[in-house]
């Protein structure tokens, strides 16, 4: 850094010095600038000075009016708004008190308090006797609160009296119990006829109350009142605060705007409430006070500016004022719903400049005798004056050039002696302020480069650090050895928890690092907790904790186990800003206060290593998740394979063993069932029945598993033509009729004959009817079968809108649980294996799912246990080109008959 400096004042050392050789120095040009004005012919000068002096005043007295008028505009706003500002904070302030104590005084109706021995008041009479027996509670409960009232109104100087009145007898309870006699004097007095008590009653918030005739002061008052509710919501009174307008009027008085100015406060519906000739006057406590309303003055101006502080705007306006012009400056007081106006006649605003004109008139005619005298004089005199003057300005710029040259030589702590008030003294000022700035920016600079050095060489040590536990341990001890801090705690956040994760307590400290963790953990922070670590993670900020022990927000369990005395806590952001977790760090051994550049620093730590934490964090997960995968997709493989071979053979072994010899079975069983090798007697018949009925059972699974083997192998050839739903609907409902006899099951098809023709090959559908039906029908006890279908639009593979029909098969059956699911359509799987009156292959709604997937449609399946089930299934709408309805009287084709004789086979 000082060798920059040292090149930067060598470069500048040698521009100047060939800047000297070229050209004049400072004093030399002002001499020679100085001799040249002596010797100007003086009397001309003179008498040019004159006569601009007379155009210089004039426009100089126009000037100065309207930069006065300016500055006078913009004085008077700001403060106005200043008064404003101060207004609406203290106001704020008392309203927040009235609701903190209207908030504290309902808790203390159920809190048994010791009373104060003091007199409060019972409407109307007072305090008697047979009044204090009838109300003993609400006295008793009213005196509980007179050391709240007494606190809050010790603590504003605003404030002139507390109070709080009570719905029952009307009990009052002042901060001032003299308060007690004054209305002894005025009485019959009910305080729940009072303006703010009613006031307060009919809003259901805290309000503030138009001005009006206090009746213990007999002056104009202002109140913020409350309602007062017990901790179940019941109406118990009203609490409130009076301000004494006097007090608001000496305040307003101290604005200084002017001999002839004042100020003055507007409420929210135009009326003055404050001004400086503001009084009571022969109002009586319980008479109404009249106020002046702005809206209804005579002038059109003024009216026009109580529209606009009504509206809380603020500004300066110009407007008549008894025949003169006048400033109002107008500001809101938001807390309150009023506005602060500050008026200021033009005059007074233009009378500096209108003076200072008339000055400079009178100074120009001294000045023309003078000039005549002092001309020769001055001649002389200009020559000796310039050799000091220059001297005088030489020596010190000299002497700044000097300096300067030794500062961007890397000398930072030059200083220049003190050269007076002038302005070259000002520029020496300047000079040794800018120099001490530039040191301490300088240090800052190297403390700063120190610092990012830290940083970095942390971050790259921390980066190394691949396994997660190993750097979270390593953290807090990286903070405690570089960063100056005793002792570290890191926190992490696990779902809505904050939990301590690693802490660093001193090499010799060890125990005690993990009993904090422990009892940190034992009882780990919400993060939607009241405390102070909560507040880190909601806010994103730093958060310095002095005095612990009594800070409302602190874990008192884990300062135990601490026993910090001053601590900082900061959060830990990850790489998307999203906060996981904190770093708390404090000079536990060496019982330092923290301090903000500890904070800073640590919180820069932070930044830093949040991103190193997640990056950790996926490489962690990443090992974990690669590992898994791949020992799942070894699984995986080694099912597919398995079950891919068991499969193989076995649909080779049965369409090769099975079809052939069974084909003879059934064969030579409808032989004998019809007699053709003579009659049968009943028990022969009964035989060949069964063993007719089992083998077509046996050939429906072996043509299953065909059907699946050739869908497989992509051999399923469709042929797609519009088909109408209703009619098909009914062929197959008849054939299943006959699975349901002697069976307490209904099947009802509620399929509309204006239902849209579908594109689909007949036969497939079929099956895939018969399928979902006798599915329905093998696990449904009793109840109702329904078919129905409606149309519905979807995006289909093309990624386009696309009409469909979608047929629902619902049962009333046992239901299938839900983490089933996604099992009901794979091959060979029969969740109500055990349940089922029916043997099977498990095939029947995995070839369902195949065809319907062959027709771009798909399938899916709403149940649950007890409810039955739902199948539904889409197929495309045909084209309207093609739609026309089918001949619903043509034979049946050959595939009913297949579905007939499958039918049979499956009846029991």
């Amino acid at each position: 850094m000082h060798v920059f400096f040292g090149k930067i004042a060598e470069g500048k050392e040698k521009s100047m010095r060939r800047s000297s050789q070229r050209y004049l120095s400072l004093r030399h040009k002002l001499l020679i600038l100085l001799l040249s004005v002596a010797l100007v012919p003086l009397l001309m000068v003179g008498w040019l000075s004159l006569t601009g002096l007379d155009r210089a005043r004039n426009e100089a007295t126009s000037m100065g009016v309207a930069a006065l008028r300016e500055q006078a505009a913009l004085t008077l706003s700001q403060r106005a708004r200043d008064k404003a500002r101060l207004y609406d904070t203290a106001l704020a302030a008392i309203a927040q008190q009235v609701e903190s104590a209207a908030t504290i005084a309902g808790e203390l109706r159920t809190t048994t308090v010791a009373p104060v021995a003091e007199r409060v008041w019972i409407s109307p009479d007072g305090p008697t006797a047979q009044a204090l027996s009838q109300y003993a509670a609400d006295v008793a409960y009213a005196r509980t609160l007179i050391p709240l009232l007494r606190s809050v109104v010790d603590t504003n100087p605003l404030v002139n009296i507390g109070y709080v009145g009570l719905a029952s007898g009307g009990v009052t309870a002042f901060n001032d119990e003299r308060v007690v006699d004054q209305l002894q004097a005025i009485a019959p007095f009910d305080v729940r006829q009072r303006p703010w008590y009613l006031s307060a009653l009919a809003s259901g918030g805290t309000i503030w109350t138009d001005a009006y005739v206090d009746a213990n002061t007999g002056k104009l008052t202002t109140t913020c009142a409350a309602p007062l509710y017990d901790a179940e919501g019941r109406y118990l009174g009203v609490l409130g605060f009076d301000l004494l307008l006097t007090t608001i009027q000496e305040d307003l008085l101290t604005v200084d705007i002017g001999r002839n100015g004042y100020a003055f406060l507007v409420n929210n519906v135009g009326e003055v409430i404050v001004s400086p000739d503001m009084a009571a006057g022969d109002v009586a406590w319980d008479e109404t006070f009249s106020q002046e309303n702005l809206l209804a003055s005579d002038s059109a101006e003024l009216r026009s500016i109580a529209l606009q502080m009504l509206n809380r705007e603020q500004g300066v306006r110009v407007f008549d004022y008894e025949g003169t012009a006048a400033y109002l400056a107008y500001a809101p007081i938001a807390s309150a719903g009023w506005s602060v106006g500050l008026v200021i006649p033009a005059e007074d605003i233009e009378a500096p400049a209108l003076a200072a004109g008339q000055q400079i008139g009178d100074s120009q005619d001294r000045l023309r005798h003078q000039l005549l005298l002092v001309l020769p004089i001055i001649a002389t005199a200009v020559s000796v004056v310039g050799v000091l003057i220059g001297l005088s300005f030489t020596r010190p710029i000299l002497a700044l050039y000097r300096s300067a040259q030794r500062v961007a030589a890397g000398q930072l702590d030059e200083r220049l002696p003190s050269a007076g008030n002038d302005e070259i003294g000002q520029l020496v000022t300047a000079f040794n302020s800018m120099t001490a700035s530039l040191q301490e920016m300088v240090g800052e600079l190297e403390a700063n480069a120190e610092q990012l050095a830290t940083l970095n060489e942390v971050s790259n040590q921390l980066k190394q650090i691949l396994d997660l536990a190993r750097l979270l341990q390593t953290i807090p001890a990286v903070v405690c050895r570089r960063f100056g801090f005793d002792r570290t705690a890191l926190y992490l956040v696990e779902g809505d928890e904050l939990r301590v994760v690693s802490a660093a307590f001193g090499e010799d400290n060890s125990k005690q690092a993990h009993y904090f963790i422990e009892v940190a953990n034992s009882r780990p922070l919400k993060l939607n907790s009241g405390t102070v670590e909560a507040d880190v993670i909601r806010s994103k900020k730093a958060v310095i904790v002095n005095n612990p022990w009594i800070h409302p927000r602190v874990d008192q369990a884990k300062q135990a186990a601490s026993a910090s005395a001053s601590y900082v806590q900061v959060p830990i952001l990850g790489g998307e800003g999203n906060v996981i977790g904190l770093l708390s760090a404090d000079m536990g051994h060496s019982e330092r206060q923290v301090q903000p550049q500890d904070a800073s620093r640590l919180l820069t730590f932070a930044n830093m290593v949040g991103l190193t934490i997640e990056n950790a964090r996926l490489y962690n997960d990443l090992e974990r998740q690669v590992a898994a995968r791949t020992e799942e997709l070894r699984a995986a493989l080694a099912r597919v394979q398995l079950a891919d071979r068991r499969k193989s053979d076995f649909l080779a072994a049965v369409s090769h063993d099975l079809r052939t010899p069974l084909n003879a079975i059934i064969g030579f069983s409808t032989v004998l069932l019809d007699d053709l090798d003579g009659p049968l007697t009943l028990a022969q018949r009964e035989d060949i029945t069964s063993i007719h009925r089992n083998g077509r059972f046996l050939l429906h699974l072996i043509n299953e598993l065909l059907d699946l083997a050739r869908i497989e192998a992509g051999h399923l050839l469709l042929e797609r033509r519009p088909i109408a739903l209703e009619p098909l609907m009914h062929e197959v409902i008849d054939t299943v009729q006959a699975l349901m006899r002697g069976r307490g099951i209904s099947l009802q098809q509620l399929v509309s004959p204006q239902t849209p023709l579908v594109e689909a090959d007949a036969d497939r559908l079929r099956q895939i009817m018969f399928n979902l039906l006798s599915n329905a029908v093998k696990f449904t006890e009793h109840g109702v079968i329904t078919v129905s279908a409606h149309t519905i639009d979807e995006v289909n593979a093309h990624g386009r809108i696309q009409h469909f029909v979608v047929v629902n098969v619902r049962d009333t059956g046992i239901g299938i649980p839900p983490e089933l699911h996604e099992h009901i359509f794979t091959e060979f799987s029969q969740v109500h294996g055990r349940r089922s009156r029916t043997r099977g292959t498990g095939l029947g709604l995995a070839i369902v799912k195949r065809l319907v997937e062959a027709h771009e449609g798909r399938i899916w399946l709403e149940s649950s246990p007890g409810h039955g089930s739902t199948f539904s299934f889409t197929l495309p709408v045909a084209s309207p080109a093609v739609q026309s309805p089918r001949d619903t009287t043509e034979p049946l084709p050959i595939a009913l008959e297949d579905i007939a004789q499958r039918a049979a086979s499956l009846r029991s």
